[in-house]
C-alpha cells in the first residue's frame, strides 16, 4: 500500500510538470513591446488616434516629454497629439518605430530605447529617438512614460 501511494505522488507530480510545460510559454518582452508598438504604429499610419492611443497607460501620471515640454496624463496626451497632428483633411503620415534596446526592469516594468520614422505626406521624413518606460498591465505592455525628441 505505502509503494502504491509512492508510485501515485510520482505519477501525480509527472503529470503536473508535463501539464505545466504543455502550456504557451509567455511572450518574451521585446516581442510583446515590438507587437505593441507596430499595432500602434499601424492605427497612426491610418489616422486612427484613438487605437494609437491604446499602446499608453491609461493614467493620470503617464507622461510625455518633447523639446516642447511635458504632458501629464492619458487624456491630455490624447489631446496633444490631436492638436499637433490631426488637421481637417490631412493624413497622420506614414509611422514606423524600431526597437533599439529592451531591459527589462523587474517583471512589471521595462526601459525601450527606440527609433522613430514618420514620413508625411508631403515634405520630407522626420526621425529621432525615443526613450520609453513600459509598464506592464493586465498582461499588456504599456507606455507610462515617453520622451521622444
Amino acid at each position: 500500500m505505502k509503494t502504491m501511494s509512492v508510485l501515485f505522488c510520482a505519477a501525480s507530480a509527472v503529470a503536473m510538470v508535463a501539464s505545466v510545460s504543455a502550456e504557451t510559454p509567455a511572450v518574451p518582452t521585446a516581442q510583446a513591446i515590438k507587437q505593441t508598438l507596430d499595432a500602434s504604429a499601424a492605427a497612426w499610419s491610418a489616422g486612427d488616434l484613438k487605437t494609437f492611443m491604446e499602446c499608453y497607460e491609461h493614467s493620470p501620471s503617464t507622461r510625455y516629454v518633447s523639446a516642447s515640454g511635458t504632458v501629464v496624463g492619458y487624456e491630455a496626451i490624447e489631446t496633444m497629439y490631436a492638436t499637433r497632428f490631426k488637421k481637417p483633411g490631412a493624413s497622420f503620415g506614414k509611422l514606423t518605430l524600431e526597437l533599439i534596446d529592451v531591459k527589462d526592469l523587474g517583471s512589471q516594468y521595462a526601459f525601450v530605447v527606440g527609433r522613430y520614422h514618420l514620413k508625411p505626406d508631403t515634405g520630407a521624413e522626420v526621425s529621432g529617438l525615443t526613450t520609453l518606460l513600459f509598464h506592464k498591465v493586465g498582461g499588456r505592455w504599456l507606455i507610462s512614460s515617453d520622451h521622444s525628441s
